[in-house]
């Protein structure tokens, strides 16, 4: 008889309680949610911040704030090909922030709802992450 009680060994161990206040809009009306749990680069974060702000300029006429909550808190290292066991930890590769469902990427203020969802539809045709509008 097979054991069906296996848990799955994760590399981040993080709490879930009820005190995660990531999931609360604080500055703007409209907010744009994480689906899934995921891990994102700097590079895949400069490329999604920088797809964010020139569709908001070809959308709305008036400025727009934007705040943007993430940040790449942990480092990726990686040891050379031919290097043996024992040699230190290695080079730091890249930077990654690592998100949990439901945690608001990033927040507008004076934006309509129209153009939140347009702007929506322009960031799900890119394929990075899958967002959700909220109000």
């Amino acid at each position: 008889m097979k054991n069906n009680n296996i848990q799955k060994k994760n590399h981040f161990k993080f709490k879930r309680l009820l005190t995660f206040k990531k999931h609360i809009l604080k500055i703007g009306a409209i907010g744009f949610k994480i689906n899934q749990t995921c891990c994102i680069n700097d590079s895949q974060e400069s490329l999604l911040k920088l797809i964010i702000l020139k569709t908001i300029k070809k959308i709305s006429l008036i400025k727009v704030k934007i705040f943007f909550n993430s940040k790449c808190f942990y480092s990726a290292t990686k040891l050379p090909l031919e290097s043996r066991m024992g040699k230190g930890k290695g080079e730091i590769c890249h930077s990654f922030g690592y998100y949990k469902k439901g945690f608001i990427l990033f927040e507008l203020k004076t934006f309509s709802i129209t153009k939140a969802i347009k702007l929506q539809k322009q960031l799900d045709k890119k394929k990075i992450i899958k967002l959700k509008t909220i109000f």
